[in-house]
């Protein structure tokens, strides 16, 4: 048996080799559903065993559910300064948080700060606008 571990082989892969008018139909395949490579090759080889009986109808609408999900982009990823500012507004829910469980017992110049914060932050964090619903409550 051939040494094919120069190649990254693994026993459950497969590769294909098509020719140009395979090629050209699998690149309309992935074209026309969307598809990236991995995901349309496993489809047109979800149908070919399909069609030819060696899957059931239950595992065939099972891959081709799976295998007909369109590429999505991925999440462009945050800048320094847009993660700066979502670990900010965590720990302002943090504090807001501490807060709320506090507010009863709360110095009144600690709830105004709060307050003028909770409301700076109130459509960002759902615990600011709680903080201010909270101290418009009457006693």
């Amino acid at each position: 048996m051939k040494d094919y571990s120069e190649f990254g082989f693994r026993e459950h892969g497969v590769m294909l080799y098509l020719d140009k008018t395979l090629y050209k139909a699998f690149i309309r395949l992935q074209a026309d559903k969307g598809l990236g490579r991995s995901y349309a090759g496993l489809l047109a080889f979800v149908e070919g065993l399909f069609h030819l009986g060696f899957l059931s109808k239950e595992d065939y609408q099972k891959y081709v559910a799976k295998y007909s999900q369109e590429l999505t982009e991925e999440p462009k990823p945050l800048t320094l300064e847009e993660q700066q500012k979502v670990e900010q507004l965590k720990q302002w829910q943090k504090q807001f948080r501490l807060a709320l469980n506090q507010i009863e017992t709360m110095p009144s110049h600690s709830k105004e700060y709060y307050l003028k914060k909770a409301e700076e932050l109130q459509n960002q964090i759902p615990e600011a606008k709680q903080f201010i619903e909270k101290c418009r409550e009457k006693p």
